[in-house]
Order: C-alpha cells, then sequence, then structure tokens
C-alpha cells in the first residue's frame, strides 16, 4: 500500500519540474518563473502571473507610429506658418516696389515735362518777297515772321508774331533787318516786351538806294507769360530767298 502512494507522487514532480512549476510548503502549487516558449514565426513572454500584454514581437509600435505622424504635423504646420508669414512678407514687398515703382514714373513724367519746357528756341524770318512797310505797307506794325526755321516747343506763335514765355527765366534773342534805304530815310525796329520797346535796332541813310543789314540782341529775364515782339518802326524793309530778316530766341536757363 505504502509503494504504490510512493509511486504515484513521482509522475506527479516530474511532470510539474517539466512545466516549471514549484512546490511550496503548506501553500499549495504556484508559478516560480517565466516559462518561454517559441512557436514557428515568434516568442511569447509569459509573465509570472501567467498573463500575456497580447502583442508580439513582430508586430509595429502604433503608439509610437502615432507619436511620429504628430510631430510630422506639427512640423508641418510650423513650415505652413512660416510660409504664409513669408507671403505675406512676400506681398507687402511687391506693394512696395509697385508704390516706389509708380513714384518713380511720375518723377520721370515730371522730368519730362521740365526738360520739355526748358527745350525752348525758335528762329523765324519774314516769308515775304520784295519790299515791306513804309510806302509799301504799314508804317509801324509787329512784323509776323510766317516763315518757320526752328521752333522747338511751339512757344513763338506766327499767326501774330508773338513770342510767349513757358518758364520765368532768361532768354536770349536776336532781330535782324535788310533794306534797299531811300535818300535821307533809314530802317529801324523795335524788339518789345509785353508792348514796351526793350531795344532798337537801325540806321539813317542820306545815299539812295544803298543796301544795309543792321542789328541788334540781348538776354532778357522774363516771367513766365510774358510776350516778346517785333514792332517795324515806321520804315520800309526789303525781304527775298536769302532770308535777310529774322528773329530769333531760346532759353539760356531757368530762374
Amino acid at each position: 500500500m505504502k509503494m504504490q502512494k510512493s509511486v504515484s507522487v513521482v509522475p506527479l514532480l516530474l511532470l510539474l519540474c517539466l512545466s516549471g512549476v514549484g512546490v511550496t510548503k503548506g501553500q499549495g502549487v504556484e508559478v516560480t518563473k517565466a516559462v518561454e516558449f517559441k512557436t514557428e514565426n515568434e516568442v511569447v513572454t509569459t509573465p509570472a502571473d501567467g498573463k500575456t500584454d497580447g502583442r508580439t514581437d513582430s508586430e509595429p509600435d502604433l503608439w509610437a507610429e502615432l507619436r511620429v505622424l504628430r510631430d510630422m504635423v506639427v512640423e508641418q504646420s510650423v513650415e505652413l506658418a512660416v510660409t504664409q508669414s513669408q507671403l505675406e512678407d512676400m506681398k507687402t514687398q511687391n506693394s512696395e516696389m509697385q508704390f516706389s515703382l509708380r513714384t518713380a514714373e511720375n518723377q520721370v513724367k515730371l522730368l519730362k515735362a521740365e526738360i520739355q519746357e526748358r527745350n525752348v528756341a525758335f528762329s523765324v524770318t519774314l516769308g515775304v518777297g520784295g519790299y515791306y512797310g513804309g510806302y509799301y505797307g504799314p508804317t509801324s506794325t509787329t512784323l509776323v515772321y510766317k516763315d518757320i526755321l526752328t521752333n522747338i516747343g511751339n512757344h513763338y506763335n506766327p499767326t501774330n508774331g508773338h513770342f510767349t514765355a513757358p518758364v520765368r527765366g532768361v532768354y536770349y534773342f536776336r532781330i535782324a533787318l535788310f533794306g534797299i534805304v531811300e535818300r535821307n530815310s533809314g530802317i529801324h525796329c523795335n524788339l518789345r516786351t509785353n508792348g514796351n520797346v526793350t531795344l532798337k535796332a537801325g540806321l539813317w541813310e542820306y545815299i539812295a538806294k544803298s543796301q544795309h543789314h543792321v542789328a541788334n540782341a540781348a538776354s532778357l529775364l522774363l516771367e513766365q507769360g510774358d510776350v516778346v515782339d517785333v514792332q517795324l518802326g515806321g520804315t520800309t524793309i526789303y525781304d527775298d530767298s536769302h532770308k535777310r530778316n529774322t528773329f530769333s530766341g531760346f532759353l539760356l536757363f531757368p530762374v
């Protein structure tokens, strides 16, 4: 009888040893350590409490991947904010450049207009053939020079013989007359500013049928809108294709 009991205990002890289970005296049976066992593709670790965490070594760490994705989203959000800020800065710079460009274009237009105003020069001739004035026409009249040689700025008016100053400045003028003078007569004319005589050009001759040229010139300070013309002084002049009677002027500099 005793022999049978001892024999039945041995297989039980052997089974417990193979399964990694120890016996504690007076407490029954408990798990003493984790047992590792392998399948074909994985290793499962059994904790001391006999439970597993439900994950194998080959499974990805989803929480780690989510954290990586979160960090990527945050980084891209920061980059997007920086890009938007840079875009706003570029828009501001573009607006400033457009404003500067418009300002420069306006300055160029003003400069061109100013240069255009300073480009003032004219030279005209009487444009008639034969005798004029005295016995052959008005004895005292404004000479209207019809033949335009130069009229830069169009400030000389060929319909009334007036030159009108476009800007305040110093202008140079020159008048020239030619005449075939009778005995005891002469030729002369007046350069006028706003109807007032500024200077004269002329001569008196005692020999009949003598030919003479007379001329005079001056630099005048004019205000904008001042009018300069030439008045024939009651004598006879002569003109032909040689354009002997001239009126010229140009702006020296504005003031």
